[in-house]
């Protein structure tokens, strides 16, 4: 599966792990660079202005898309969930730190998108300022999967393709479908977050 990776916070590049990102940052010509190629795995990591951009090493699918599909097939996860968010102090670098709260607490500052581990426990992906954001962000990430399990279905019956979401055979059809400009169904991504 592939993933996304910042380099320097200047770039953005999709390659299969970190040692194909080095190696694809040190062919831009910026071999300084090659020890700040960090992964990107929720929104916040993408640095601002590239949501949009098209990484290094991708085709047409843009940054928010390539993130939409590593969350999808990233097989630590079993479901997604939406939880309201609040302030709860400042962490040693001066970052805000969030604690999940009830939905009617006036002090909810930020609606979450969690990544549920299959091992247990939560991982943070996204932060925004409205739940309809976040479970916008939340349902993006479930259509790629449903997508996916169609797919699975269809090379099951056909018996042309293995039946696993994170097979390379179905990630090329998938990267198909964004190429196609049909991932949506014909709707745009959503430009609220």
């Amino acid at each position: 599966m592939q993933q996304l990776y910042t380099v320097k916070i200047t770039r953005v590049i999709l390659a299969e792990n970190l040692v194909e990102a080095r190696k694809l940052a040190l062919s831009i010509d910026n071999p300084q660079d090659v020890e700040c190629v960090e992964p990107i795995l929720g929104l916040f990591d993408i640095p601002q202005g590239w949501a949009d951009a098209i990484p290094y090493g991708a085709e047409q699918q843009n940054t928010r898309q390539c993130l939409l599909a590593q969350l999808a097939a990233d097989s630590r996860f079993d479901h997604f969930e939406v939880h309201p968010c609040l302030a709860a102090g400042r962490d040693e670098h001066g970052q805000i730190l969030l604690e999940q709260s009830d939905e009617d607490d006036p002090a909810v500052c930020v609606w979450s998108v969690y990544g549920h581990l299959i091992a247990g426990g939560l991982e943070c992906l996204a932060d925004f300022d409205q739940r309809e954001q976040a479970e916008d962000f939340r349902g993006q990430i479930l259509k790629i999967q449903g997508i996916w399990a169609q797919a699975d279905e269809h090379f099951c019956v056909s018996g042309t393709h293995p039946a696993l979401a994170e097979d390379e055979h179905l990630e090329a059809y998938f990267e198909d479908r964004i190429s196609g400009g049909d991932l949506y169904g014909g709707q745009p991504l959503t430009e609220d977050w």
